[in-house]
C-alpha cells in the first residue's frame, strides 16, 4: 500500500494516508490541529509504512491523528511559515502624480467641479495601485457616476444649509440639527461605500452596517464629551475607533480590536496637562503689572496656537494612529505602526515651505513623500497566508455617506 505524508503549512502537523483514499488534488483541506485551511498537493515525500488507517468520511477534512509530533523535517518546514513579517510599501513617485493632480485641477476649474468624482477616483485608484502590501497592490473600484449622484446629493444639503444660515437663524439652527442626526449614518455609508470598492488579491473589504452602535458611539457619547469638561474624551475615540475596526472585514473575516481605554487615556494624557497649563499661564499674564503684561499677551496667542498644534495636531493623532494599527489584528495577523512625532513634524514642515514658495506645485510630492513614509512604517505579521482568507459577496452601495463627510469636511478614515 503507498502512502503519502500531508502536511500542514501552518502549524507543522502531518498525517500519513494511503494515496487511494486521497480526494482530488487542489482539494481544500483542513488540519485537525489548527483548523488552518489549505489545498492539497498530491506527490508529498512518502513516509516510513504505517497500520492501515480507516478511510476518510470527509473529502475536506483530515481524519485525526493518534500521533502527537510531527516529524523533525516537517517541524523545521513548518518553523519558517509560523510567522512572517509583511511589509507595506509605495511605489508611487511625485513625478506620476504630478500629471495626475495636474489635470485633475485643470478639469476641475474647467468643468465648474463636476469633474470632481472622476478627479477623487483617478486619485485613488493611484494611491491604491501603488500601495504594496506583500508584493500584492490594493485596487479600488468605485464608479465616479455613483459618486456623482452622491456629489449632488450633498451639494444640495450644503447649499440648503447655507441659504438657510443666510436668511433664518431658526432653520440654519434646523439645518444643523438635522446633520448631527444623520451624522453616524454617514459615517457608517461612508465606510460601507469606500471599503466595499476597496480590494487586495481580489478579496473585497466590507463594513457591517450597525447604525445602533454607530449612534451611540458617535452622537450619545459624543454628547456627554463637553458636560465632563472632556474628561469622557478618550473613551469616546476608543469606543469610535473600535467600533470602525470590528464591523471592518476582509472578505468574510473581521478585523479585531484589542485595545483598551487606559491606553487611550494615556494617550490624551499630553493634552489633559496642557490645557491647565495654559490657563494658569493666561491668568498669570493678568496678574502682571499693566505695562508688562500688554506686551507679553503680543507673544501669548502665538506661542498658545504652536503648543495646541505640536500637542493636538501633530502628538496626539500620531500616537492614536500606531495605537489603533497595532490593536488592530485580522485571522492570524497583526498590524504594526512606528511612525515617530519628530519626523511627521520635519515632513510637514518641510513640506509646507516647500509647497508655499512653489505656489502649491510640490503638493503632488508632499502628498507622495508623505503616503510613502506612513506606509514604510506599517508592517503586518502573523501565521500563514492572507490567500486563506475566503471572499465575501458584495452588494452595491450608495455614495451619498461618503460625499457628505468630505464636502463638510469629516475625517472618516481609521
Amino acid at each position: 500500500m503507498a502512502l503519502a505524508t500531508l502536511t500542514c503549512p501552518h502549524c507543522g502537523f502531518f498525517k500519513d494516508l494511503d494515496e487511494n483514499l486521497l480526494p482530488p488534488a487542489g482539494t481544500t483541506v483542513t488540519c485537525p490541529k489548527c483548523r488552518g485551511q489549505f489545498p492539497l498537493q498530491v506527490g508529498d515525500p512518502p513516509a516510513a509504512p504505517q497500520p492501515p488507517q480507516p478511510p476518510q468520511t470527509s473529502d475536506s477534512v483530515m481524519p485525526p491523528s493518534p500521533e502527537p509530533y510531527p516529524h523533525p523535517s516537517s517541524t523545521q518546514a513548518a518553523a519558517s511559515e509560523r510567522r512572517r513579517t509583511l511589509t507595506f510599501s509605495f511605489t508611487g513617485n511625485a513625478r506620476e502624480y504630478f500629471g495626475i493632480w495636474i489635470v485633475n485641477t485643470l478639469l476641475r476649474v474647467v468643468t465648474f467641479g463636476i469633474y470632481s468624482p472622476w478627479a477623487k477616483v483617478r486619485k485613488r485608484r493611484y494611491f491604491y495601485g501603488n500601495t504594496l502590501l506583500d508584493d500584492a497592490s490594493f485596487d479600488y473600484l468605485a464608479d465616479p457616476l455613483a459618486i456623482l449622484k452622491g456629489w449632488f446629493i450633498a451639494g444640495g444639503f450644503f447649499g440648503l444649509y447655507s441659504l438657510a444660515s443666510q436668511t433664518s437663524p431658526i432653520a440654519s439652527m434646523v439645518m444643523m440639527l438635522a446633520f448631527f442626526g444623520l451624522y453616524p449614518w454617514v459615517i457608517v455609508r461612508s465606510r460601507i461605500f469606500n471599503l466595499r470598492n476597496s480590494s487586495h488579491r481580489n478579496i473585497r473589504f466590507s463594513f457591517r452596517a450597525d447604525y445602533r452602535e454607530a449612534y451611540q458611539v458617535y452622537l450619545w457619547w459624543s454628547l456627554l464629551v463637553p458636560l465632563t469638561l472632556g474628561i469622557l474624551a478618550p473613551y469616546v475615540a476608543y469606543r469610535q475607533k473600535r467600533f470602525l475596526v470590528e464591523n471592518s472585514a476582509y472578505g468574510t473575516t473581521l478585523f479585531r480590536f484589542d485595545a483598551n481605554p487606559k491606553q487611550f487615556y494615556r494617550a490624551f494624557l499630553p493634552m489633559f496637562l496642557l490645557v491647565p497649563l495654559m490657563l494658569a499661564a493666561t491668568g498669570g499674564i493678568f496678574l502682571l503689572p499693566k505695562g508688562e503684561w500688554n506686551h507679553l499677551l503680543g507673544f501669548a496667542p502665538l506661542v498658545m496656537m504652536l503648543a495646541i498644534y505640536l500637542v493636538a495636531g501633530l502628538y496626539l493623532p500620531t500616537v492614536l494612529t500606531n495605537l489603533t494599527w497595532s490593536a488592530t489584528s485580522i485571522g492570524g495577523h497583526r498590524f504594526q505602526s512606528t511612525l515617530r512625532v519628530r519626523d511627521l513634524a520635519w515632513i510637514h514642515l518641510s513640506s509646507a515651505v516647500a509647497v508655499l514658495c512653489t505656489l502649491g506645485l510640490l503638493a503632488p510630492w508632499a502628498a507622495v513623500r508623505l503616503a510613502r513614509y506612513r506606509l514604510d512604517k506599517l508592517t503586518l505579521s502573523g501565521i500563514g497566508r492572507l490567500d486563506s482568507i475566503i471572499a465575501a459577496e458584495n452588494e452595491a452601495m450608495g455614495a451619498t455617506g461618503e460625499e457628505l463627510g468630505d464636502m463638510l469636511g469629516f475625517d472618516l478614515g481609521l
